[in-house]
């Protein structure tokens, strides 16, 4: 199914900003069967395109006059898969799986979560229903919170106080896979609404390297199901920091807002 994707974020400061820098992952990335008919990335001034580290498709925007407001507009059509593939091997990356094993800040352990990740995914052989079967515990065990506004915490702080916004249930997920020997990493994208809803939203969730399912599997944290076919790639890495759609600093400006649309028809 083909959708027209418009995706608008807009910054704004309390007062003019020197300079300030965004890397921005916000191109669709090819891959469990998902393809790009046209994507175009607006930014105010000229900004750079490469590929990073873990293969995400970024623009760096570089700002150095004063300015109150940045606007950044992305639109595109993409053709998604009827039928959800959540099962999709070893993907168009050319790093071994192993690379995402190593834990960061956001995914590191405590005793607690290691507790709790070899309780549920230490018995080999590990399989998706395995996951899928503590994923529904954590859901009895870890309230969902709002993401907006609130301050990323981490695997181990977000298991400890029985709730997270929706990165660090991603998060409390991927950093269990980690220290049960299981690769995973974060996935950063649109979640569609059906045929019938000209909506979208930014969204996350998380791929788990499975050698007894054939490589990477799709798994939604919040709703503890695989990825549903309504869903639209955008970027992977270790955590939120790795993958999530926009990173900036800046000098100057005082605080800054930043709001988001996302429409999909």
């Amino acid at each position: 199914m083909k959708y027209t994707i418009r995706h608008e974020t807009r910054c704004h400061f309390d007062s003019p900003a020197s300079f300030s820098i965004r890397n921005l992952r916000i191109t669709p990335r090819e891959e469990a069967g998902l393809r790009i008919e046209n994507w175009r990335v607006s930014t105010p001034g000229r900004s750079s395109c490469s590929l990073d580290t873990w293969g995400n498709t970024t623009h760096l925007l570089t700002l150095t006059e004063p300015h109150e407001n940045v606007r950044i507009l992305v639109t595109g059509v993409v053709d998604v898969p009827d039928e959800a593939v959540s099962h999709f091997g070893q993907g168009d990356s050319p790093l071994a799986p192993q690379i995402y094993l190593a834990s960061t800040q956001l995914t590191s352990v405590d005793a607690a979560l290691a507790k709790f990740s070899h309780q549920h995914l230490k018995q080999p052989p590990q399989s998706i229903d395995m996951v899928l079967a503590m994923l529904e515990v954590l859901r009895e065990e870890l309230l969902p919170m709002p993401s907006g506004g609130e301050a990323l915490r981490g695997a181990a702080a977000s298991f400890g106080r029985g709730r997270a916004t929706l990165p660090d249930q991603v998060h409390v997920l991927i950093a269990a896979c980690r220290a049960a020997g299981l690769p995973a990493r974060f996935v950063s994208g649109y979640q569609l609404g059906d045929a019938s809803h000209k909506r979208a939203s930014e969204y996350a969730w998380a791929d788990v390297w499975l050698e007894a399912e054939g490589g990477w599997v799709s798994v939604d944290a919040r709703r503890a199901q695989l990825a549903s076919g309504r869903q639209v790639r955008l970027a992977v890495g270790r955590d939120y920091l790795d993958a999530c759609p926009m990173r900036s600093i800046h000098q100057g400006g005082g605080h800054e807002e930043v709001r988001v649309s996302v429409q999909a028809a």
